[in-house]
């Protein structure tokens, strides 16, 4: 077998494009019209202290350009550090390359340790596919001006 025959041989399938990653409060699909809403959508978390639980959030992930089978991970990490903080993995099918897949993520009790930069990725086959970045900050408190100083 010459050298082209064994690299075309061990092509890899191409990989899923990411279409969107929406981090929100509730996602809702109209089971008639298979319409998706997303509800609540933000890109920072607000927190009085560390660390600190948040109590429910949503992802939406949407993919296309699939071909068959492939493992799916999503990883929630800290930027800073690369420490996941959650993560499932499953495996999902393309029919064909033009579907969309669309994945409806819940998390309740996400502990977040330290506030800073924080991503949702997405990887295929081990491979990263797509990352979604969100924040979570330390609520400043606002200290009431003293009386006479309110300007």
């Amino acid at each position: 077998m010459t050298l082209a025959k064994k690299v075309k041989k061990r092509a890899i399938k191409p990989g899923p494009v990411v279409l969107s990653i929406n981090v929100c409060d509730t996602i809702i699909r109209d089971e008639r019209t298979k319409k998706v809403s997303l509800v609540g959508l933000f890109n920072a978390i607000h927190a009085s202290t560390f660390p600190t639980v948040h109590p429910s959030m949503c992802v939406y992930i949407a993919l296309t350009n699939g071909h068959g089978k492939c493992k799916l991970d999503v990883r929630f990490n800290r930027a800073s550090d690369n420490q996941i903080i959650a993560g499932m993995e499953g495996e999902i099918e393309f029919i064909n390359p033009l579907q969309v897949v669309e994945l409806n993520i819940e998390l309740h009790g996400l502990r977040f340790e330290k506030a800073g930069e924080h991503h949702v990725e997405i990887f295929c086959d081990g491979y990263p596919i797509g990352c979604r970045k969100f924040l979570v900050n330390q609520k400043q408190h606002m200290i009431p001006p003293t009386k006479g100083t309110e300007g």
